[in-house]
């Protein structure tokens, strides 16, 4: 299963911009792998269990997948120790 449309969430294209350029670069080919395989991320618990995790070194690509649409929501990408709060 692959997704269609990939949407980033206001304020996360700016996120990206801040980061380094290599990791600037490993999110962007994340993206594809995340397109290709929505739900090879892993499910997220609690108050966050509609969302999905991506690992990209120390960061994390917090994302939703709706399957109806085909659409992946990007909505947030920061560093591991501050993502989930």
């Amino acid at each position: 299963m692959s997704a269609k449309n990939l949407r980033l969430a206001q304020g996360v294209d700016k996120n990206i911009a801040k980061l380094p350029k290599h990791i600037q670069t490993k999110i962007f080919s994340s993206f594809d792998k995340i397109m290709q395989n929505p739900v090879s991320g892993i499910k997220l618990h609690g108050e966050l269990k509609n969302y999905y995790k991506f690992r990209v070194g120390d960061y994390r690509i917090v994302y939703s997948f709706n399957v109806k649409e085909s659409l992946i929501q990007i909505v947030k990408i920061e560093h591991r120790q501050g993502v989930y709060k």
